[in-house]
């Protein structure tokens, strides 16, 4: 986003709060005119189906949290055609007068500002393009698809008969794209079948419940294919926002994120992203550096990185918000470390760990990274103990690649045998870098015996695995005192294996750069 995109975000922000106080005066007239006094505005939540609480207006004063609205027996649904804008609910019944209908017919025409306002604001922070690849028998089919899915998204349309006429925009590298094939037999797919393996996209095919072309798709490794018998407009909705995520890598082709977790915990995955992250943006001064603490447990990267031992606002406040914009994350958890460095406070009472779990959240969370990954070069996501939980098996979907870390002992490589069956059960194998801490410690087993525990097979490569020396002396100094190796134990062997890693795996070159002279703002903005 470089000063002119900010300045366009900043200015639909405004008019989005501008619509928003505009609803709320018309509400207020509303409840003043038809004497209920109070009154409670649900909004439409489009990816669920339902509504969510918005605000309660109780004679002059808005009340952001009112427990008693669920008591209220009367609603009135605020609709134009077939969007849904959301409802007011009160409890006392209305004489419904002509200057009432009047009122709510300009809280219609003001929410449907808001409603396209935010679809432009989404479709900034997160573009999504949905082709529709329509054989002549199925045109009308198409057409309706389109309607539902423009109704349903805040993504970009287009119906096609021919897919090489979208091949420019497909081969866009910022863009996120999902085709959906409408065919009545097998030809189009087949005829396009060369095309589609050239294309690293999402497919889906509706179609009739025939064999030939569900063979057709598993050959082309198309994994949804709808028979029309099963199709429905929110099935596919909820298709694509299950997937979306998946595009997230084709975002930016230089943009890198990672995902750091432990085969058990105090095993050092926190120290070594810690550490990771701020190398990375001290050898990339162009380049910004997000960590995000993850850990399940109570979070500690904020004693290290913001010195802050208790802070007031965490990623789940961040998340909660939603939205990406600088100024008001840096009040809701996400802390500037310096100049191209950026970190977000992790939980801090354990009673935190439901939330993180739970499906909501989850689908905020990465719809925030997906925001946040068009302003980051480099997102290190600290995953704690790696395990198979909701959470983190959406988040080892969503990175680039995923380091584990294990110790050359008995119970910790049997942990990490069990954890890879996981993922290369889950297609994630290639993803997977293995990297063992604390090497040369006391009792450690042989790397013989390592393979033999992980037993792999002359069929299989063997595994490959970076380590990192136990340098006990340099990192209890920096734990006493929360301060990171990277800035006050710069040649020790930690740093410098670490080092190392990084510029085997391109994160860092040989030598660091000199960093221009830049504005914090400015320089955040012009991100490479």
């Amino acid at each position: 986003m470089d000063y002119k995109q900010y300045q366009e975000y900043s200015n639909i922000q405004a008019a989005l709060e501008i619509r928003r106080e505009n609803v709320i005066e018309i509400l207020q007239l509303f409840v003043l005119i038809s004497n209920i006094q109070k009154l409670t505005f649900m909004k439409y939540d489009f990816k669920y189906n339902n509504f969510v609480y918005g605000f309660t207006i109780d004679g002059y004063d808005i009340i952001d949290d009112d427990i008693n609205f669920i008591n209220n027996r009367y609603s009135i649904i605020l609709k134009d055609g077939d969007v849904i804008f959301g409802k007011i609910t009160f409890n006392k019944k209305i004489w419904y007068r002509s200057v009432l209908r009047e009122l709510l017919k300009k809280s219609k025409l003001a929410l449907r500002k808001i409603f396209e306002i935010e679809k432009d604001l989404l479709s900034q922070n997160t573009p999504l393009n949905i082709f529709i690849v329509t054989d002549k028998n199925t045109v009308k089919f198409a057409n309706k698809l389109e309607t539902n899915l423009d109704i349903l998204l805040n993504a970009e349309i287009t119906t096609t008969h021919d897919v090489m006429k979208i091949s420019d925009k497909l081969n866009k590298k910022n863009s996120k794209n999902i085709i959906i094939y409408t065919v009545q037999n097998n030809d189009l797919i087949k005829d396009d079948e060369e095309i589609l393996r050239s294309f690293n996209e999402f497919v889906i095919v509706i179609g009739p419940n025939d064999h030939h072309l569900s063979l057709t798709c598993g050959k082309l490794n198309i994994e949804n294919y709808i028979s029309i018998d099963e199709f429905s407009p929110e099935r596919i909705k909820n298709i694509i926002l299950d997937t979306k995520y998946k595009l997230i890598n084709k975002n930016k082709n230089d943009n890198k994120i990672i995902a750091v977790g432990g085969v058990s915990g105090g095993i050092g995955a926190t120290t070594i992203s810690m550490n990771a992250a701020d190398l990375i943006a001290k050898n990339n001064p162009n380049k910004n550096v997000l960590y995000i603490d993850l850990s399940t447990t109570k979070a500690i990267s904020n004693l290290f990185l913001t010195q802050n031992p208790i802070p007031n606002e965490t990623i789940i406040d961040l998340v909660n918000y939603g939205d990406f914009n600088l100024k008001k994350n840096l009040e809701l958890g996400m802390e500037k470390v310096r100049e191209n460095f950026y970190s977000i406070n992790g939980i801090q009472k354990h009673i935190d760990k439901d939330l993180l779990e739970k499906d909501n959240f989850i689908e905020k969370m990465l719809d925030y990274i997906l925001k946040t990954s068009d302003h980051f070069n480099y997102i290190i996501i600290d995953t704690g103990t790696a395990d198979a939980s909701s959470l983190k098996s959406t988040i080892y979907d969503l990175v680039n690649e995923i380091w584990i870390l294990t110790e050359m002992t008995l119970p910790h490589v049997s942990k990490l045998k069990t954890f890879y069956s996981l993922m290369k059960r889950a297609g994630l194998k290639d993803k997977v870098s293995f990297v063992v801490n604390r090497v040369n410690s006391l009792n450690e087993i042989s790397s013989s015996d390592f393979d033999s525990i992980m037993n792999t097979s002359s069929k299989e490569d063997k595994l490959m695995y970076l380590k990192i020396p136990n340098d006990y002396q340099t990192l209890g100094k920096c734990w006493n005192y929360c301060e990171l190796a990277s800035q006050i134990s710069k040649d020790s062997i930690f740093i410098k294996t670490l080092e190392d890693i990084l510029r085997q795996k391109e994160y860092i070159g040989n030598s660091t750069k000199k960093p221009t002279n830049k504005k914090s703002l400015f320089s955040f903005l012009n991100k490479d």
